[in-house]
């Protein structure tokens, strides 16, 4: 008995000691794993709806068939696969069964750690909207050809019904005299019709553009759509069903179609106001022109037969053709050189349609005022009607492709577009970078603006002046119920350019799509929170907390071009003083600043250095240290993980 007490003492301070061992060699760097990089991104925006959702971690983990859950902006579960594991169980993946709306998501996450315990985190991010090309601009000024061909018979439209109840009441007024002519039926229900036949095309392009049938009450194109919807079909059931009295108020609701083409324009964005009036002026002109025209044609072919009614027709059509001609020339004027500088007339695409144009304006001109020589002629009465037919059917003719060529304007941008620089801002600017292929983007929202600046890597000679690429770009915004807006830009200088956007409250998903020659471009989406706060405070904090540490651990992925992916995290280790020192924030200031979290959520901070291109995307932890970085400039995407020995 006395022999087995020792060899049971010398058991137990064996096990004791192998106890000790093992949880003395535990070290807080493995007790549990730590995520370094989602796909999507924490805090950013996909233009589509991804396929599975990605999380890196830096060692291996375990996982549950349902250990990633994706939750929408109310708290209801997305359809999800099973969850798996890959590259020696460090990185999971969980595909989604479904195609996730826009609209802003949750990811709640919780994997089994080489201890045994369990982790769980959550992190958000937004699925913008698919870009089809709408709203597209660059320096070449591109025509829309399908937006122009549908504005084309939108105009063609509201002309035949707006000119028609102008021209019915010359040829009422000659019946009114002689009632056994025959009668000439006005056009203003199949004009109306091929008018709203426009709108809807329009209508469609729009949703197909925005992906969303919302855009088209609560975006601003979408409205002005609507409204000039309405007058048609309003103006189309007033002539269908009245009498002569009836179609005469068709005048009002095909009026507000003018008035909402003018708000849309060109000219409302570069003179707000008195923009749409100029333009609202000029097409309702051109369109009693045409439309008058036409009517008095389809009564000269029916009258052919009574000189008399033809020449008191005709000669009631040259009045107001002459007051029509006074009034569209002088709003066309003044709306040309508001949108196209002289220099750019013979240059740009919109200038030269511009002067093709005019050129048929001097036509149009011409047939008439020869028309109104040959009423005065001498010629016996069948030969002079006869002149004056052929000359009003050339004259009808061409103002119908002066219809067309309008249509193509209002689908070009204008030259003037082309800006030696963007507006200043107004308020705290929120400045963000991305790469969309090969071509670096740096974004800076402002009060009722944004302004992108596109770039690509440089070739040959680093110090030879190489001219900027011709970029397409695109783009929308959408928010959470608040439907998608479509982004009208225009040039502010080599790779810049410039769009007014109405910034909603909370986060606001900018959806870009970019094209230049020779460079793979691509579509990329990004979150832009607003209103911003000064966040020069938290910078400086954090920037010291980073120089005091001695020893930190960061994982970074680099890339130069998104199409081929990332690639594998690299790990660091080094002393926080000299990455610190490394970064274009090391003095613990920047030049634009901002706080873009909300309350409630960690601190997130964009720095921005217009003058290096360069943009950062700072998060931090609970003890105000950067914890994750994002940074791009003309060339590169840089994301890093930061890891403390203290966790």
């Amino acid at each position: 008995m006395s022999a087995v007490a020792p060899l049971w003492r010398r058991v137990a301070v064996v096990l004791v000691i192998a106890v000790a061992t093992v949880l003395g060699g535990a070290t807080p760097a493995n007790a549990h794993p730590t995520l370094l990089f989602t796909d999507p991104a924490a805090d950013t925006a996909v233009p589509t709806s991804p396929p599975v959702i990605s999380l890196v971690f830096g060692e291996a983990v375990t996982v549950r068939p349902h250990a990633v859950a994706v939750l929408d902006s109310d708290g209801h579960p997305m359809p999800m696969g099973p969850a798996s594991t890959a590259r020696d169980g460090t990185i999971v993946t969980a595909s989604l069964t479904g195609v996730l709306p826009p609209g802003t998501y949750l990811v709640r996450w919780q994997v089994t750690g080489s201890d045994g315990d369990l982790v769980d985190q959550e992190f958000r991010f937004a699925v913008g909207t698919a870009i089809s090309g709408a709203g597209t601009s660059s320096g070449a000024q591109p025509v829309s050809w399908g937006d122009a061909v549908l504005r084309w018979l939108l105009f063609t439209g509201l002309a035949v019904a707006l000119g028609g109840v102008i021209g019915e009441r010359f040829t009422t007024s000659v019946r009114a005299e002689k009632p056994t002519l025959p009668p000439i039926r006005s056009w203003i229900l199949p004009g109306a019709l091929l008018g709203l036949a426009g709108v809807v095309g329009l209508a469609a392009l729009l949703v197909t553009d925005t992906a969303a049938v919302s855009s088209l009450w609560q975006s601003r194109a979408g409205q002005l759509l609507l409204a000039e919807a309405l007058g048609l079909a309003v103006a189309a059931g007033l002539a269908a069903g009245g009498g002569g009295g009836a179609r005469v108020w068709a005048v009002l609701p095909l009026a507000a179609v003018a008035v909402a083409e003018g708000l849309r324009s060109h000219a409302n964005v570069a003179a707000p106001g008195w923009g749409a009036v100029l333009i609202g002026v000029h097409l309702a002109a051109v369109a009693l022109w045409v439309g008058a025209l036409l009517h008095v044609v389809r009564a000269a072919l029916a009258w052919r037969g009574e000189p008399p009614a033809m020449r008191w027709v005709l000669f009631g059509y040259l009045r107001l053709a002459a007051w029509m001609f006074v009034i569209a020339i002088g709003t066309g004027t003044i709306t040309a050189l508001l949108l196209v500088p002289l220099s750019a007339v013979l240059t740009s695409t919109y200038g030269q349609v511009l002067l093709i144009k005019l050129a048929l304006v001097a036509i149009a001109v011409g047939m008439a005022l020869a028309a109104r020589r040959t009423l005065r002629h001498s010629l016996g009465p069948q030969d002079r009607f006869d002149r004056v037919r052929t000359l009003t059917r050339v004259e009808s003719t061409v103002l119908v492709a002066v219809l067309a060529l309008s249509a193509v304007l209002v689908s070009t941008a204008p030259a003037s577009s082309q800006q030696p620089t963007p507006p200043p801002p107004h308020g705290l600017v929120v400045p963000l970078g991305t790469m969309i292929g090969q071509v670096g983007v740096s974004v800076s929202a402002s009060q009722d603006q944004l302004v992108v600046r596109l770039s690509t890597p440089r070739r040959g000679d680093y110090y030879a002046p190489q001219p900027a690429p011709d970029y397409t770009l695109s783009g929308q915004v959408s928010a959470n119920r608040s439907g998608t807006t479509a982004l009208e830009f225009r040039g502010c200088g080599p790779g810049c350019f410039v769009s007014t956007v109405g910034w909603r409250d909370g986060d606001n998903v900018l959806t870009l799509r970019v094209n230049a020659p020779s460079w793979r471009g691509g579509t990329a989406s990004m979150v832009i929170p607003w209103p911003a706060q000064p966040g020069a405070d938290e910078l400086t904090r954090a920037v010291a907390a980073l120089r005091t540490a001695d020893r930190i651990t960061v994982y970074e992925t680099v890339t130069s071009d998104t199409t081929t992916g990332p690639g594998a995290p690299q790990r660091l280790d080094l002393d926080g003083s000299f990455f610190v020192s490394q970064e274009p924030y090391a003095s613990g200031t920047a030049p634009i600043t901002v706080r873009i979290s909300h309350d409630g959520q960690p601190v997130r901070l964009a720095l921005g250095y217009p003058a290096a291109a360069i943009n950062v995307a700072l998060t931090l932890d609970r003890n105000g240290r950067i914890s994750t970085e994002t940074l791009t400039d003309r060339t590169h995407l840089i994301h890093r993980r930061f890891i403390y020995p203290d966790g």
